[in-house]
């Protein structure tokens, strides 16, 4: 059982009338230096915070437009962008960049976020909308109730995490040839489903009877994947349920599970950042034996906030 240590409430101004105080739907998470960016599935907007400090965040906008307040217009309404990831500097972008990527779960949910790191790592000014429409399109020809949730950009193959449910099968893990899709994300923003290299399905467990399924990952620098899985009471991509906890995993190099662990409660997390806490962990030495690992909740309800929280985990 992994012990957690909650770090704080992720208050932020609201970004309108009738709108809360704080972040509701957390669902991914990426930390860069002292910065925290958490993206949050029915906003147009990444939310930062300063870990040296508990003062209300701030609101950096990802894409045009704007939603209703109604809670449940809203859901029917928002962009669902479901994880953020940091990819290493590369020809396209010489500081860096991140990626936010929407869950796929609906023709309205197809449209991410590229955002080009500074020489300082702050965010750039304009960030550029990515159409994920031709992934989804081939993706859900193969995935009843798709709904992408995590992503794990590697040297050589990216892992897109889509969530099983009770009633439409198995989580399965995407694998698309990195080089071809950081090269469109850059160039045309609409990478191609012939990126697409193979489908693998995961039995993750369960906790009381209800099945563990993905919601968040982060590749690691010795070719490993640190994942989240949580136990929801329902039965499509759509409708929330009864959280009956969450579970950390580690993926090996060739995709096997190499373990999972439960996590203390029965909170639903959905974002997750990892970092060893020794630098020799190479595929040829794996020194690391523990990793620091920051969390967000999503509680699926528009009067509580997200939380941030962290954790130690032991590799040995």
């Amino acid at each position: 059982m992994i012990a957690i240590e909650k770090v704080r409430e992720l208050a932020i101004a609201p970004l309108g009338t009738n709108r809360p105080a704080f972040v509701i739907s957390a669902s991914g998470l990426v930390r860069i230096e002292h910065r925290v960016l958490i993206v949050a599935d029915d906003e147009f907007h990444l939310a930062e915070f300063d870990l040296r400090n508990n003062q209300p965040g701030s609101w950096i906008r990802l894409l045009p437009g704007s939603l209703a307040s109604d809670y449940r217009e809203r859901k029917k309404q928002k962009p669902d962008l479901e994880t953020v990831t940091r990819i290493r500097p590369d020809q396209f972008a010489t500081f860096g960049s991140l990626l936010v990527v929407p869950s796929m779960s609906r023709p309205n949910r197809i449209t991410g976020a590229l955002i080009k790191l500074k020489n300082d790592l702050t965010i750039s000014d304009s960030p550029v909308p990515i159409d994920f429409s031709h992934i989804r399109k081939k993706l859900a020809q193969s995935i009843d109730g798709l709904n992408v949730e995590g992503i794990a950009i590697q040297e050589a193959v990216t892992k897109l995490f889509h969530r099983g449910s009770k009633s439409k099968g198995k989580s399965v893990v995407a694998e698309l040839d990195t080089r071809t899709f950081l090269h469109a994300l850059h160039d045309t923003h609409k990478p191609l489903s012939s990126c697409i290299l193979e489908l693998r399905e995961y039995d993750l467990g369960d906790i009381e009877g209800i099945g563990l399924s993905f919601t968040d990952a982060v590749p690691m620098p010795d070719g490993r994947v640190v994942f989240l899985a949580t136990a929801e009471a329902t039965d499509d991509e759509y409708r929330d349920g009864a959280n009956l906890g969450s579970s950390l995993g580690i993926m090996k190099v060739n995709g096997d599970i190499e373990r999972i662990i439960r996590i203390s409660g029965r909170e639903k997390f959905e974002g997750i950042c990892a970092d060893y806490l020794t630098t020799k962990a190479t595929s040829s030495d794996r020194a690391a034996h523990s990793m620091e690992v920051l969390l967000v909740s999503d509680t699926d309800n528009e009067h509580l906030p997200s939380n941030l929280y962290r954790c130690s985990v032991n590799l040995n």
